[in-house]
């Protein structure tokens, strides 16, 4: 029985494919079995709430100055005051690339946050925003284009 050269092709790219499929699947395997025995796995959870949290009454400083301006601009609202006592906050303490440890708090209704920090299963990154556009060193330093209060 002769083989013509349509079906030769069409067996051909139907072996080539079936390899190719094995070939992924054992990787899949592979990567879901090293997955698997891995114990260190973190995760990068962000949560983009629309404005639905006062990250200003989430994570407040503690150190005797940034507490002060904390309390004068939260005090200083048309609302008689956003500011939470500092008696009734829950103290962390965090590691930062400029200071070394600083002291923060929790929201009073956040223990739940301060056990996942104090367990070291929890960090924040505060302080970051969307750019509009890509912006070049030169560009940042310049000022130009305007970047996101407070960047970095």
């Amino acid at each position: 029985m002769a083989v013509t050269r349509i079906d030769f092709l069409r067996t051909s790219c139907c072996t080539a494919a079936a390899l190719g499929v094995a070939t992924h699947f054992s990787r899949f395997g592979l990567l879901h079995a090293l997955a698997q025995s891995t114990t260190d796995f973190r995760a990068l959870v962000c949560i983009f709430l629309f404005g639905g949290n006062d990250s200003n009454n989430l994570l407040i400083p503690m150190d005797t100055a940034g507490y002060a301006n904390y309390l004068n601009l939260r005090v200083a609202t048309a609302n008689g005051g956003l500011a939470l006592p500092q008696n009734t906050l829950l103290p962390i303490t965090a590691k930062t690339q400029q200071n070394g440890s600083t002291s923060f708090a929790l929201h009073p209704n956040a223990p739940e946050l301060q056990s996942l920090f104090t367990s070291g299963k929890l960090a924040f990154l505060a302080n970051v925003g969307t750019l509009s556009q890509p912006v070049t060193k030169a560009q940042y330093l310049a000022a130009n284009p305007p970047v996101p209060a407070h960047l970095f």
